[in-house]
């Protein structure tokens, strides 16, 4: 009678443990910044990989590690860089998919086949079904109130510093670190219509201040003027397609079509008389 192959399960359950995991913590992460489009690469490419191959388990192990690869794409990019590029995620994917196909091409000319056992498929799915759902709710669920506590913060910012022009709303002193927030996250609605920040214009203000320094010298008081460049900031203008602005709007911020915190503005009145 032959020995169960206990070692081959055991490292499919840690596989899919891992996998379990990473996805629920770049899931929270996708969602914290509002780029849903990188769920596209990271289901997609699981998905590829499910329908190219028709063989169980290989087919669920190859989709689970591409998810794995996304993910940890996800993780560390958000940790290096800040942030997460969408489009550098899709290429991710990308590779992801070629990578066990080229491999099993190179096997193939060598007159061999990639195979995945079962006792590994078995074990990489049970522990990834069992873990999932559970990791991902809770994850998601501290994703959503700290979304809620920096979307309320950015727009109470946006709108201190939110006026009416004609034909336009416009947004100036603002931090340019935040253009990302402000193009994935925040909406204005105006009456019957919405308007995304991310079809607004963005430009670039660099403000100048002077220091005049005092000295004195052998009895000689000298002052100097240094001139010095301070920090940019950010101006956003949101054309309104030829109509003039109402007296209240309403600020909201969003993850796809999920609204999260909403504010109501009267850019009609003094900055006091925000409500």
């Amino acid at each position: 009678m032959r020995r169960p192959h206990v070692g081959t399960f055991t490292v499919g359950l840690v596989f899919g443990a891992i996998t379990a995991v990473a996805l629920a913590v770049a899931g929270g992460m996708i969602y914290t910044e509002g780029k849903l489009s990188c769920v596209l690469g990271m289901v997609g490419a699981s998905v590829a990989l499910a329908l190219i191959y028709d063989e169980s388990p290989k087919r669920w192990v190859l989709a689970l590690y591409a998810a794995l690869l996304v993910s940890s794409f996800i993780m560390l990019s958000d940790r290096l860089r800040g942030g997460v590029d969408g489009t550098m995620v899709l290429a991710v994917a990308v590779v992801a998919v070629a990578l066990p196909i080229g491999f099993d091409l190179v096997l193939s000319d060598m007159g061999r086949h990639l195979r995945v056992s079962n006792r590994l498929g078995f074990g990489t799915v049970v522990s990834f079904l069992t873990l999932v759902l559970p990791l991902t709710a809770l994850v998601l669920a501290q994703a959503h109130q700290r979304a809620r506590t920096e979307d309320e913060d950015l727009l109470q910012e946006l709108a201190q510093k939110l006026r009416r022009e004609p034909g336009s709303i416009v947004v100036g002193e603002l931090d340019p670190s935040k253009r990302s927030m402000v193009e994935n996250r925040i909406a204005l609605r105006t009456n019957d219509k919405t308007y995304p920040l991310s079809d607004a214009e963005f430009q670039k203000e660099t403000r100048e201040y002077t220091v005049r320094q005092d000295s004195e010298k052998a009895g000689v008081r000298k002052s100097d003027v240094v001139t010095r460049e301070a920090e940019e900031r950010m101006r956003i203008i949101l054309k309104l397609q030829g109509t003039d602005a109402p007296d209240d709007i309403v600020l909201f911020s969003h993850r796809g079509p999920m609204t999260i915190v909403e504010k109501k503005v009267a850019v009609g009145k003094s900055e006091g008389d925000e409500s």
